[in-house]
């Protein structure tokens, strides 16, 4: 009972982690540990595609710049 009303106090932009939890796994028996864990392993992995993105972001611009600074020295 507690894990279901944890669940459906999350906010919005977890119902997708919401959704696979209750189809996975057993919400009726789960432990709060388990639901804990499952939401911790969640966010590490959205932390490390958000700094991966960054990165990349990052590479990106500077390989812009370093391609437009190339062309100003062609001509």
């Amino acid at each position: 009972m507690v894990v279901e009303k944890v669940l459906k106090s999350l906010n919005p932009k977890f119902d997708f982690i919401v959704v696979a939890i209750e189809e996975a796994k057993d919400i009726t028996t789960m432990k709060i540990e388990e639901l804990q864990c499952s939401l911790e392993a969640h966010e590490i992995m959205v932390v490390n595609k958000g700094s991966e993105r960054s990165n990349q972001h990052a590479l990106q611009a500077q390989t812009s710049k370093k391609d437009g600074n190339s062309k100003n020295f062609k001509k």
